[in-house]
């Protein structure tokens, strides 16, 4: 079955999609698991780290296990709201843009050399990025909470969680500024997104989309668009691994789910 939001057709988006069965983080320093990230350069690490509430710390989890591999502390930054974590330019990206109430002034990147999580215990930022939103001065909607990062083209985007509504709006980085692409209606809050430079997924709490973008601009959701319910708990975030996509909740459960599964109609 398939519907669609705005001009673009969602198939699938009435099918529930099944998980493995799910797996549960053991380590109890991880207490609210926030974003999530497949390592390029270590086999089986996946990085995710808190919520808000926690100390500059990554995590370093064994993708077949869970087990603790490493807790990495950051320095130079701080934690103020930890939400994703991406790549982009061979660098990883640490998203501090949480802003449930929308009026942050202090929204930042922090750009680290990824670590290796057998080895280090410590990594410093070599870059810091204060940004703020080209469309948000004057505005008083509450549109500005961030929870999803992800890398296409060569490009960092943002996609921010509506508090006035369900859409989600897409940003492209531009030096100290998130420029607005498109307003979205998603029909949901986005918790989390991803991208293997073909597909884009993107996560809400009861939603799993995998975008097929045509490449040709910006706009992610230009293209085919790949819908699924799915039953993870609070949801936040996600990771393109191969053929498959991991999704995290806030509980610290790891739901596995098959990409082709997904692209059944």
């Amino acid at each position: 079955m398939s519907l669609k939001i705005g001009t673009v057709l969602l198939l699938g988006a009435a099918v529930l999609l099944m998980a493995q069965q799910p797996r549960q983080i053991t380590c109890k320093q991880i207490s609210e698991a926030s974003g999530l990230l497949y390592s390029q350069q270590y086999p089986r690490v996946l990085w995710t780290h808190n919520d808000s509430g926690d100390k500059p710390y990554l995590y370093a989890l064994d993708s077949h296990d869970l087990t603790l591999i490493a807790r990495v502390k950051i320095t130079k930054a701080k934690h103020r709201d930890w939400e994703d974590l991406s790549y982009h330019n061979g660098k990883l990206v640490v998203g501090d843009f949480g802003n449930n109430r929308s009026k942050r002034s202090d929204l930042k990147l922090y750009i680290i050399d990824e670590p290796n999580p057998y080895k280090q215990t410590k990594a410093k930022v070599v870059k810091t990025v204060r940004f703020h939103y080209s469309d948000q001065a004057g505005s008083d909607r509450r549109n500005y909470d961030c929870e999803a990062m992800f890398s296409y083209n060569k490009q960092l985007y943002l996609l921010t969680k509506h508090r006035d509504d369900r859409h989600t709006t897409l940003y492209r980085m531009e030096g100290n500024v998130a420029q607005k692409i498109i307003d979205y209606p998603i029909d949901g809050k986005v918790t989390g997104a991803d991208s293997d430079g073909r597909y884009v997924a993107v996560l809400t709490y009861d939603m799993l989309y995998l975008l097929e973008p045509t490449g040709l601009g910006d706009n992610m959701f230009d293209g085919a668009i790949h819908a699924k319910h799915i039953n993870a708990g609070q949801a936040e975030g996600v990771a393109l691994v191969k053929r498959q996509i991991y999704v995290i909740n806030e509980a610290g459960e790891l739901f596995t789910y098959r990409i082709d599964d997904i692209l059944k109609g």
